[in-house]
């Protein structure tokens, strides 16, 4: 049965509920998913509330974002403690760091004429973590552009005028933070990243895994990124990266064929740091 561990609800820049998204999973017969929210944890209850009415598995995740060197790297986060208490003042503090950097992008787009206010984009986000995808997609609806790439490309992108730094961790950072919440940390898209030949030292920090499978990675991607963990000794991982039905690239879950080991893989390192006394056999 597929599984799916990259999936973006409401809760963050996604456009599906993390219940339309159980949902949608459990109609394509999947296995488990991970709801893997940008710097949120809030829909994961309601989505493990949901999957009870269904015979599907809903991985407890996050994505955190970090920068490296002017490089946007994401660190996913695999069977978290979600409810702990330091953990989710990091994330309000994340979240925070978002609505402020979303004041200073509207006041660049009204410079160039692009007249959006701050409560269209929050009602876009619906109590999500406000992203760059939410000024967009008002962007759309107003009329400023012809698609939400066209946003990213002429105004909200890293080299577009309108972009503006956002507050965010050192990859490590990032890893031990996951690590302090017992997470499995996992190097998310490495193909777009392009860090390889810092993966020896995230490794080093605690990284466990990369994700070998993704929407936007080619098959000789797909191959280095399986062959690069292997030699690494790290979990292959992988998932769609969906973000629903009004993203840039449409509704992306269930378009990536993900291994059922790499939730027994997540698992059984999981138990291994639970039960380190535990014994194994090779």
């Amino acid at each position: 049965m597929p599984v799916d561990l990259h999936l973006h609800s409401t809760a963050s820049d996604g456009t599906l509920t993390p219940f339309e998204l159980v949902n949608f999973a459990a109609r394509l017969g999947f296995k488990a998913i991970a709801l893997t929210d940008h710097d949120s944890v809030e829909g994961i209850a309601l989505a493990l509330q949901e999957a009870k009415k269904h015979k599907i598995e809903v991985i407890p995740a996050v994505e955190l974002s970090s920068d490296l060197n002017g490089r946007d790297i994401h660190i996913l986060g695999y069977y978290i403690n979600y409810e702990q208490d330091f953990f989710l003042e990091h994330l309000k503090r994340l979240r925070q760091h978002r609505y402020e950097r979303a004041i200073k992008m509207l006041e660049k787009l009204k410079e160039l004429g692009l007249e959006i206010a701050l409560k269209e984009v929050l009602a876009e986000a619906r109590n999500g973590a406000l992203g760059r995808a939410h000024l967009a997609r008002v962007m759309l609806k107003k009329g400023y552009i012809d698609s939400v790439e066209e946003a990213f490309k002429r105004f909200l992108g890293r080299t577009a005028p309108c972009y503006v730094e956002k507050y965010i961790y050192t990859p490590e950072d990032a890893i031990k933070l996951i690590l302090k919440v017992g997470g499995i940390a996992v190097l998310a898209h490495p193909g777009l990243s392009n860090v390889d030949e810092f993966i020896d030292q995230f490794k080093e920090s605690g990284l466990s895994g990369i994700e070998v499978y993704h929407s936007e990675h080619t098959s000789s991607q797909v191959k280095k990124y399986a062959n690069l963990a292997k030699k690494n000794k790290l979990i292959i991982t992988g998932g769609s990266d969906c973000h629903g039905f009004e993203s840039t690239r449409g509704l992306l879950i269930g378009s990536v064929s993900v291994p059922d080991s790499a939730v027994e893989d997540l698992k059984d390192l999981k138990f291994k740091r639970e039960f380190p006394n535990a014994l194994f056999k090779d």
